[in-house]
């Protein structure tokens, strides 16, 4: 079952620390779904449904650091 069918939602959160054992994603590394997410997302204060890209607690690097949360 993907994280899609679960009814996730994700949200991206501004950061500007990264702790030294946190899994970071570059944006060029995702998937081109989950590229349009993170871009539609990146300081907007809105929740999307979860690509399954992205695991809570993850951090992307787009044009900042954002941390990813799910629920």
């Amino acid at each position: 079952m993907s994280l899609r069918e679960t009814g996730r939602r994700l949200r991206l959160r501004r950061t500007g620390w990264v702790p030294p054992d946190a899994r970071v994603r570059h944006y060029d590394e995702l998937g081109e779904e989950t590229q349009i997410l993170v871009r539609e997302l990146a300081g907007r204060p809105q929740t999307a449904p979860d690509t399954g890209d992205l695991d809570d607690g993850d951090f992307v690097k787009f044009v900042d650091y954002y941390q990813v949360r799910t629920r």
